[in-house]
């Protein structure tokens, strides 16, 4: 087998791997198929607004960092399906929405419920904003006048200092 042929095989056998990950890739989480892509999920009137709302809530399983609503994944496009029914049944958010949690666990929620554990989600960010601030200035405050303690005299010491000895000097 010549170099260029060697060169040539593996070139192929790059391209063939890359072809099977790309189909593997969007086997797993494309949509199902194109009708999935170019169904209209309702957008206009209570039924529209509720879908949007919780669809937004939901986290996408497959994705990262986006909600059912954004994402064309195919588990995605079950869930919308999911909360279609379940918006066309009556059923409202929070009902929805436990729905999935008691199925899902709370992960599947884009925010953590402002319950038990997770209030810490909520007030911590709070907290730091606006305790940590005043706790910085409260640190660097202190140290400078620990360090104005250990004999480093300021300026303007010095130069009152000097004009006293230049007034004794004189006199």
């Amino acid at each position: 087998m010549t170099r260029h042929s060697r060169t040539l095989n593996l070139f192929k056998l790059a391209v063939l791997n890359l072809l099977l990950t790309t189909a593997l890739v969007a086997g797993e989480s494309g949509p199902v198929d194109e009708d999935a892509l170019k169904k209209a999920w309702p957008s206009d009137g209570p039924i529209g607004e509720l879908f949007h709302d919780v669809a937004g809530s939901l986290r996408c399983p497959t994705c990262t960092g986006l909600s059912v609503l954004e994402s064309d994944a195919r588990f995605s496009q079950q869930i919308k399906e999911i909360v279609l029914e379940q918006v066309e049944a009556g059923k409202n958010r929070d009902q929805i929405l436990q729905y999935f949690t008691e199925r899902y666990g709370p992960w599947i929620l884009r925010s953590p419920p402002p319950r038990g554990f997770n209030v810490l989600a909520w007030l911590l960010p709070l907290t730091i904003l606006l305790l940590g601030p005043p706790a910085v200035w409260f640190f660097v405050w202190r140290k400078r006048r620990v360090m104005n303690t250990l004999g480093v005299r300021s300026s303007d010491d010095i130069i009152k200092e000097m004009q006293g000895r230049l007034k004794e000097m004189q006199a």
